[in-house]
């Protein structure tokens, strides 16, 4: 069987439909909660004061050793009472400070 170049554009067009096609479907039935957490943690400030180890791992340039570390700083001070605490914990500096700064917030302490 030959194919001529019109009807191998037309079997790419049917290919590319079919592609589109199921990836629409599969973006269609995502779980809408997951979408929403996901645009709440690029949008709203974490609250330090009751962030989860997970949480803050999630913020720019924290990993899991700096996030720790604020956990503890936290547990211990009872909370924080400025964002400028922050750069008390080792590992934050001005210039990570600045990364974070408009990331966080403070909710009342625990």
């Amino acid at each position: 069987m030959t194919l001529y170049r019109s009807d191998k554009f037309v079997l790419m067009g049917f290919i590319a439909l079919a592609l589109m096609s199921v990836l629409w479907t599969r973006a269609a039935l995502a779980p809408e909660p997951q979408i929403a957490q996901f645009i709440t943690k690029l949008t709203e400030p974490l609250d330090l004061n009751s962030a989860t180890l997970d949480e803050l791992i999630d913020l720019p340039g924290i990993g899991p050793v700096l996030a720790q570390r604020i956990i503890e700083y936290r547990d211990k001070h009872g909370g924080f009472k400025t964002i400028e605490e922050l750069l008390e914990i080792r590992g934050i500096g001005p210039k990570r400070f600045e990364q974070l700064k408009g990331r966080v917030r403070l909710g009342p302490p625990r």
